[in-house]
């Protein structure tokens, strides 16, 4: 578990599939995926939404830069990926506290001498009420709420979860591409 913070924010990060499980606010302590954090964390998706072939949670995340407020992690594809998804990639994800928020940074390298397809995106559970714009979801409790903004991702809060998605996009061969969230807490 790696774990940054700032006067105002804690975030851990689970190094099995990358993913968010604690988001707390130093100042009440409160944490905003849950009490106890969640079973599921913030859950990332690579190339796929479908789980069956997420690499992200299949594939070791290994921690490439660590300070007080930041912490990246990569996933390089193996030659057991290879196989069923035939293409040479990297993707790295980069939790970085400023203030009240939370960037949450993905890169994508596709190494290989072919278009790459995929998709990216997260889900973070909520059972909280949602207000939604064009580029952001507002989440409000009782006493908390945090804003989730991109012009990277599709954002949709139904189910009791927000989703951050991209469409089904080609890399090109020997390219790279940044994606951004941010996390606004009140």
């Amino acid at each position: 578990m790696q774990t940054i913070d700032n006067s105002l924010l804690q975030v851990s990060v689970d190094e099995n599939g990358a993913k968010m499980v604690h988001l707390v606010s130093i100042n009440d302590n409160y944490d905003y995926l849950g009490e106890n954090g969640t079973e599921e964390g913030m859950a990332i998706a690579f190339p796929v939404l479908d789980q069956s072939n997420n690499w992200a949670s299949k594939l070791p995340w290994t921690v490439v830069d660590k300070g007080d407020t930041r912490v990246s992690l990569t996933l390089i594809d193996t030659p057991e990926s290879y196989k069923s998804f035939p293409y040479h990639f990297e993707v790295m994800i980069t939790y970085a506290l400023e203030g009240n928020q939370l960037k949450i940074s993905f890169y994508l390298k596709n190494s290989s001498h072919k278009e790459l397809p995929f998709s990216l995106g997260f889900v973070l559970p909520s059972t909280w009420q949602s207000q939604s714009s064009v580029n952001k979801i507002s989440l409000i409790n009782e006493e908390h709420g945090i804003d989730i903004a991109s012009t990277d991702f599709k954002l949709a809060a139904e189910d009791g979860k927000v989703t951050a998605f991209t469409d089904k996009i080609e890399l090109e061969a020997e390219s790279s591409r940044n994606f951004e969230i941010t996390l606004t807490l009140k």
